[in-house]
């Protein structure tokens, strides 16, 4: 006898759509704990495409690919910072089905920060460790005053940041335009964050900096008052963006610092 067939109105089973918020991304079902990983401004999820493979399956890598760059180009860039992390938050809270860590580079740092905040105002577990490198401590950041760059920026000035942002040399003058967005957003975001102070998070918290970095080492080490938890700090060869390519010293760290069984903040 012949199988019967099957109805034209079958239901099928529901399809799994991507996540625009995660990029570069491999699942790790065996994984003890995520990884999130924030770019600085101007970044891109990119920048962390080779961690996966240096971390291992037990850590599983989720660059967090903002709007408006990489395979977010159709979406324009948020100039806020408060509705980024709210957006972030969101997107972090349909991960967190096991334990967490965040890292941000930059302005990375600040949204990585602000994200924890936000996770424990909405009564969500935190972040089990939070990495920040290349930033000053939130908390002695000094009020910036809008500026003109902030609003405009010619194709001159984007082809200097060509180097600082690791973009391709001798771009054509639309993905100019598209890395002008984004810069000048990403610009605002930082320029008009104002610290607020609060309750010190409770997660180890670990500070780096780029041994010729213009972040100065005390202002990293600042870091320190903004958790309870255990705090180190590292300085790694390197300028402002040594994370560029596969920084294996700065990703030893994060794996010693991850072998820790975790607690939530």
């Amino acid at each position: 006898m012949s199988a019967p067939a099957v109805s034209e109105s079958t239901p099928s089973a529901p399809r799994t759509l991507a996540d625009p918020w995660l990029a570069f991304h491999v699942p790790q079902p065996h994984a003890r704990l995520r990884l999130f990983c924030l770019p600085h401004a101007g970044g891109s999820a990119s920048l962390f495409r080779t961690w996966q493979a240096e971390l291992g399956t037990d850590i599983e890598v989720c660059p967090l690919q903002l709007p408006g760059r990489e395979s977010r180009l159709n979406e324009p860039p948020l100039r806020d910072l408060r509705p980024l992390v709210e957006a972030l938050a969101d997107a972090v809270a349909r991960h967190a089905d096991r334990p967490f860590a965040l890292f941000g580079h930059s302005m990375g740092a600040l949204l990585a920060f602000e994200l924890s905040r936000a996770l424990r105002s909405r009564g969500l577990s935190g972040p089990v460790h939070l990495f920040v490198a290349s930033y000053r401590a939130p908390h002695t950041l000094a009020a910036t005053p809008m500026t003109a760059a902030t609003h405009d920026i010619d194709a001159s000035e984007a082809r200097r940041r060509e180097t600082a942002l690791a973009l391709p040399q001798g771009m054509g003058e639309e993905l100019l335009a598209l890395v002008r967005d984004v810069v000048l957003a990403d610009t605002a975001v930082c320029e008009g964050y104002v610290f607020t102070p609060g309750p010190p998070l409770t997660c180890p918290l670990s500070a780096f900096r780029g041994s010729e970095d213009y972040v100065p080492d005390d202002a990293t080490k600042a870091w320190r008052a903004l958790s309870s938890g255990p705090f180190t700090s590292r300085t790694f060869l390197g300028d402002h963006f040594f994370l560029k390519g596969t920084p294996r010293g700065l990703l030893q760290a994060l794996r010693r610092a991850l072998s820790v069984p975790p607690s939530r903040s």
